[in-house]
């Protein structure tokens, strides 16, 4: 057996940590001596801090670490788990690849002396009056992550029941305020026929801009949309939504299209 010191060493894991595995139950020494407390590890455990080590390479947690190891014997269960980690790595880094070319541009902007947030003066605000839509959708507090589930559900529907899309999918955003993990999202898709499942949209009065670029910068729109209606004397009176004019799955985040409207009337 390897003492805790000389375990620690060939390992390369501090004997806090070590101690800190021992408590959470995540790698437990083989033997404690009960006079001095002192921890004793099998040469083979060097092996576990190997795989722990991969893990936590790969974004996993201690306690999704915890709960791998359990299962670290049924291939088949370890491979899902390593394939849903693949996943959010790649999420991860198509975000980041997003970021990192907002800052290159923020970068070489500020060196020829722009302002970094004058991409707002590129922002069109307009006033239109808007039709009414038909309307078949799904109203949940969800967590945002969830988007992509719940527009995939109704799409199910749609093309069970052979409903006639007329329009892109939409969200109606009908919280007063953004809580990521429990938020009140409308989200629809304009068809052709009224049913039990369907409702009006009502059409009006609206400010609206056209955004190219990825869903994390949207919030400039609303910025230069809640600074246009309050300068020019409106108020916003229903809930806002977004138009997803191109496909996330098909086109690269910097392309995406959006169109944002924003429910208004004149203060009197």
């Amino acid at each position: 057996m390897l003492p805790i010191g000389i375990f620690s060493k060939f390992s390369n894991v501090t004997t806090k940590t070590l101690r800190y595995y021992d408590e959470i139950g995540l790698l437990k020494p083989v033997y404690i001596n009960d006079e001095n407390g002192y921890r004793y590890y099998k040469a083979e455990q060097l092996v576990t801090v190997l795989l722990i080590k991969k893990l936590k390479l790969y974004g996993f947690s201690l306690e999704e670490i915890s709960k791998t190891l359990i299962n670290s014997g049924d291939n088949t269960l370890f491979l899902l788990y390593m394939r849903k980690k693949q996943e959010e790595m790649r999420k991860k880094l198509k975000d980041y690849t997003a970021i990192l070319a907002s800052l290159d541009k923020d970068i070489q902007n500020l060196e020829r002396g722009i302002n970094i947030m004058a991409y707002l003066d590129d922002i069109q605000v307009n006033l239109v009056e808007t039709q009414p839509k038909n309307i078949i959708f799904i109203r949940e507090k969800i967590n945002v992550s969830d988007y992509g589930k719940y527009l995939g559900k109704l799409y199910e529907t749609i093309m069970a029941e052979k409903y006639k899309i007329t329009g892109v999918p939409l969200s109606i955003f009908h919280d007063r305020e953004f809580n990521p993990e429990n938020y009140d999202i409308e989200i629809a898709v304009p068809v052709e026929e009224e049913t039990e499942k369907t409702r009006e949209l009502s059409g009006g009065l609206c400010a609206t801009a056209l955004f190219k670029g990825p869903y994390s910068e949207l919030t400039s729109v609303y910025t230069k949309l809640n600074q246009w209606i309050e300068n020019e004397g409106y108020k916003i009176i229903n809930a806002p939504y977004e138009l997803y004019l191109t496909n996330p799955g098909t086109t690269a985040p910097e392309n995406y299209m959006t169109e944002i409207y924003c429910p208004v009337e004149k203060i009197t």
